[in-house]
């Protein structure tokens, strides 16, 4: 699917940015996650929220599991008004401003608060504002954190970079990612996320990496058994929505509209924190394999990470000099 990307000078110019719309209005959201999984139900949760607090002057028509497309085709449809909001990965963004690829960069984040010192940088700040400036989207909220990723594999856990190197990894189809896994040492298969459980099934890839919550609701681990927590990446969820549309509304329901989002991503956790535990020992009973992973395996990863990052550069995939800046912020 391809669409011609407008700015919001040319979206002004063909008066798409009219005034504050005093008529109801219905936006479609998006998501590519199964009905059970935390996100979808937050993602039902916000636009419930939406339509409650506007009193039904906004409504949100939300469809989960890919059925509007891969993630790619429905940032890209956000890029010219076709479609008026998204919520999943926060990396998604990078189909737009390929610098959103930095969460995606494995271990580079020490630990979580290393992750928010960098979302709450003038780093980030500074591609939010392209993101509205050139592509048409903005971000309403970024606080709904997830698990952080782990490794599944099919036949034991992940003790060092041997034990998968030149294994074909499942990976969305965000540049950064497929270099990230080039990085260590795996070979990068991209597969939508829709199609990743088959595609595991039929042995397409070797492995794949999961943020922790989205093992069980995937279903990933009745095929790869081995669950590595390898603490890869610290990811989150944002809620994205066509600046084009969020400016037709008034202020008042712009406020409100923000609020529900943070508000969902407040719930998004607290669903998190309650189905942890009880979903693992469901798999833990299906024969499920958990393990850690010591310090020492994580900073060897890091290491050939770190040894890519001018292979990223040169590739426009990180900005120069923005490595060292994050390491800075630990």
């Amino acid at each position: 699917m391809t669409y011609t990307r407008l700015s919001l000078a040319s979206l002004l110019a063909a008066g798409l940015l009219a005034a504050p719309a005093s008529a109801d209005v219905k936006w479609t959201f998006g998501g590519i996650n199964p009905p059970g999984a935390p996100v979808t139900q937050a993602s039902k949760r916000f636009a419930e929220l939406v339509t409650e607090r506007t009193e039904g002057r906004v409504q949100i028509d939300f469809y989960e599991g890919s059925q509007l497309g891969s993630g790619p085709a429905q940032i890209e449809a956000m890029s010219v008004g076709a479609q008026e909001g998204y919520i999943s990965s926060g990396s998604n963004a990078s189909n737009l401003v390929k610098e959103f690829g930095v969460v995606d960069i494995p271990f580079v984040f020490e630990d979580q608060d290393h992750f928010l010192a960098f979302m709450e940088s003038d780093l980030a700040a500074g591609l939010q504002q392209r993101l509205r400036d050139e592509f048409n989207v903005r971000i309403l909220a970024t606080n709904w954190f997830r698990l952080p990723r782990v490794f599944l594999t099919k036949e034991s856990c992940v003790e060092s970079p041997e034990d998968i190197a030149g294994k074909r990894a499942r990976s969305p189809n965000l540049p950064m990612f497929v270099a990230g896994w080039e990085s260590i040492g795996t070979v990068p298969v991209t597969i939508s996320y829709g199609e990743t459980y088959m595609a595991l099934s039929q042995g397409v890839a070797d492995m794949a990496e999961s943020a922790g919550e989205q093992v069980f609701s995937s279903k990933f681990y009745e095929v790869l058994p081995y669950v590595t927590d390898a603490q890869m990446m610290y990811p989150q969820n944002s809620v994205y929505v066509a600046e084009s549309a969020f400016q037709q509304l008034s202020d008042e329901d712009k406020a409100i509209v923000t609020q529900a989002a943070e508000d969902a991503g407040d719930y998004f956790v607290s669903l998190v924190e309650e189905q942890t535990a009880p979903n693992r020992a469901t798999m833990e009973v299906e024969g499920v394999t958990f393990c850690e992973m010591s310090a020492e395996t994580r900073a060897a990863f890091s290491a050939k990470v770190a040894a890519s990052v001018p292979t990223f550069e040169e590739e426009g995939l990180l900005p120069e000099g923005w490595w060292d800046q994050i390491q800075a912020m630990k």
